[in-house]
């Protein structure tokens, strides 16, 4: 997984970026593992699943693999003839993908590298998948090229990714939420809202959109009491920090946005969503 360094002690930031350079990378990590037990990601991972509809024998490519858990998953299907490579910025993330790749049913390999220009030959995997990693890039449309390149003629390829526009924080105060949801409308430093537009980067890469859905996740409590932020979720502190960045709230003003959500929190008044979107395309027979 792609991201941006923390800027807390206690809890990740708002991305993924320098997870290796980060000081906090077990909490990272240990937030990768969070966002994967996400309802959302689940209900996506298994429609996923259905569509690709991998076979015994065949070759998977997971761009941005992260912890390698879904890749993992996946792999059941490849049988033990079959094949998966993960790659991934991170080595610390793949130390843990190597760790959890010893029960592996296949041929399992996880490497460091760079999606917009993989250090893999062309026409090499029968599907090519890519789950929450082209709203850290910053050219999502080469990575996604560059998974054509490396499918085979026919072979399928598969996007999940967010789209922070619909990000909202309901404490009941209608002025905080609108203010939160219109900072995440706005793409400023990365291609954050590409969830929405998955079919569009698939149809301009050549391939052939089948089918796409899409997810919400909801989080309707959270003690802050106990855990520094929502289940694999970036802090609240993280977050007034984004809204004074952007001009939104005046710097003085970060710490008493974040004790109003976090009594809101304590009080039953915490309700947050958002939404994932997935599509799954065939590349042209030839290319």
């Amino acid at each position: 997984m792609y991201g941006r360094a923390v800027a807390t002690d206690d809890t990740h930031g708002l991305g993924y970026e320098t997870v290796d350079d980060d000081p906090n990378v077990t909490v990272l990590v240990a937030a990768m593992d969070a966002t994967a037990r996400w309802e959302a990601t689940r209900q996506l991972r298994s429609w996923e699943r259905t569509e690709l509809q991998l076979r015994a024998g065949e070759r998977l490519l997971d761009v941005g693999c992260g912890l390698g858990e879904a890749a993992l998953a996946l792999a059941t299907d490849l049988g033990p003839h079959g094949g998966l490579i993960g790659v991934d910025v991170s080595a610390e993330m793949l130390r843990v993908a190597r760790a959890n790749a010893v029960a592996a049913p296949c041929r399992a390999e996880f490497v460091v590298g760079d999606a917009a220009a993989l250090a893999l030959p062309s026409d090499s995997f029968d599907a090519v998948r890519s789950e929450r990693t082209l709203q850290w890039l910053p050219d999502p449309a080469a990575a996604v090229a560059e998974m054509v390149r490396v499918a085979r003629p026919d072979g399928r390829v598969s996007l999940i990714d967010t789209d922070w526009s619909t990000f909202t924080l309901d404490i009941g105060d209608d002025e905080l939420m609108a203010m939160i949801h219109d900072a995440f409308r706005h793409e400023r430093r990365r291609p954050s809202n590409v969830g929405r537009r998955l079919h569009e980067l698939m149809e301009g890469a050549g391939l052939t959109v089948l089918a796409r859905t899409q997810v919400t996740q909801v989080w309707t409590s959270w003690n802050p009491d106990q855990t520094p932020a929502p289940d694999g979720c970036f802090s609240m502190r993280s977050l007034a920090d984004d809204l004074a960045e952007s001009g939104r709230i005046a710097p003085s003003d970060r710490d008493r946005i974040v004790q109003q959500i976090e009594q809101a929190a304590r009080d039953g008044r915490f309700r947050m969503a958002l939404t994932m979107h997935a599509a799954v395309a065939i590349a042209p027979a030839t290319h």
